[in-house]
């Protein structure tokens, strides 16, 4: 990968990231003034996962075959147009099909971005490092903006500077499949490691909907929550951009294994100064994990961008069902019982991906 390349592709990951979290951190405060329930905003997030999901699914198959750059900028363009259009909601139901179109135009653009910028020998931890970077720096912008439509311009902005740059960035080297991707055929070689992501992820995604509840319950102010959000992202930066340096499928265990910790921790503690040293360990447990879980499929086969597409499912397809999942347990048996859940399905998670990276690496050395 030239120095021109990774910078254009560093470059649009960090806009295209502070795009989403500039966006979408105060969604569920806008839902809540629109009038929603708690189980209406959780349908809000639900229908930008589904159409993400589903998106990225068809459009990383189809990049496949037609070439990357093509879905990149489209939906770059079309990811612009949706954050503008989110200006618009002026009521529930049209934040709802807001959001869900910003899902979808994210979709079309992001497995072609990841299957592109492997295909180019960048190092996916690095690259994938200036995501957690965006976020941060969507966070910083939301904090200090705080309107809801002025963040959605910022977003706008910053997703149709990203489309420019794409426009500079020429097609990778092709590596078109022999035979037309199937995404089941991709989805069942790599089941136990998307199945073990899914799980620990739909953990996740189950606790973070509550996670700023809990930690005010904890005594912490708002600068503390933003600040405790910070030190994840930070260390989840940090830890991208060392992850290559090991095999990915100890990467992805480590991850696992981590998350499984911080789950747990969270459930032990009474004071929101004892979350510092969680939220470092579950920013490396999720840099392991993510790039681990991502060279995994990648390098399972020839088709990069259905591959990349399947992944990108499993991430969204948790972060529908999670919300749900995690607002349910919590109006029922409290916060702590959501910590518990994600330890205990992460626990079976690991277990069974390890069916797929230890288990075949002790045949091999056997004689």
């Amino acid at each position: 990968m030239t120095d021109t390349v990774r910078l254009q592709a560093n470059l649009i990951t960090f806009l295209l990231h502070s795009a989403i979290m500039s966006s979408q951190i105060f969604i569920p405060l806008l839902s809540a003034d629109l009038g929603a329930s708690s189980f209406e905003v959780g349908l809000v997030g639900a229908a930008f996962g589904v159409a993400y999901l589903l998106s990225s699914l068809f459009f990383g198959w189809k990049s496949d075959l037609l070439g990357r750059l093509l879905f990149i900028r489209f939906g770059l363009a079309a990811s612009s147009v949706a954050f503008l259009a989110q200006t618009l909601s002026f009521n529930l139901t049209a934040l709802f099909v807001f959001r869900a179109l910003v899902g979808f135009s994210l979709g079309i653009s992001t497995a072609a971005l990841i299957a592109y910028i492997y295909e180019s020998s960048g190092n996916m931890g690095k690259f994938s490092s200036y995501g957690s970077l965006g976020w941060i720096g969507g966070t910083l912008v939301a904090t200090t903006l705080a309107d809801y439509n002025t963040l959605f311009i910022f977003s706008t902005l910053l997703c149709l500077a990203a489309f420019l740059v794409s426009l500079f960035m020429q097609e990778a080297v092709s590596t078109k499949p022999k035979e037309i991707p199937r995404p089941l055929a991709v989805a069942r070689r790599n089941s136990r490691v998307l199945l073990a992501f899914f799980l620990r992820h739909l953990g996740a995604t189950a606790i973070w909907v509550i996670l700023p509840l809990f930690f005010a319950s904890l005594g912490a102010s708002k600068t503390w929550i933003g600040l405790l959000w910070g030190i994840n992202f930070t260390f989840q930066f940090i830890a991208m951009r060392l992850v290559e340096n090991f095999s990915e499928k100890t990467v992805l265990l480590t991850g696992q294994i981590l998350s499984v910790v911080v789950f747990l921790g969270y459930t032990l503690i009474h004071n929101h100064l004892q979350v510092i040293p969680l939220q470092v360990l579950l920013g490396v447990s999720w840099a392991f994990l993510y790039v681990g879980s991502l060279l995994v499929v990648l390098k399972s086969g020839e088709e990069k961008g259905t591959a990349s597409g399947v992944f990108f499912a499993a991430i969204n397809l948790s972060g529908a069902v999670g919300p749900l999942v995690g607002g349910l347990i919590s109006q029922l048996f409290g916060y702590r019982s959501v910590m518990l859940f994600a330890a205990v399905i992460t626990l079976v998670g690991l277990l069974t991906s390890l069916r797929q990276t230890v288990l075949p690496s002790l045949k091999d050395q056997s004689p």
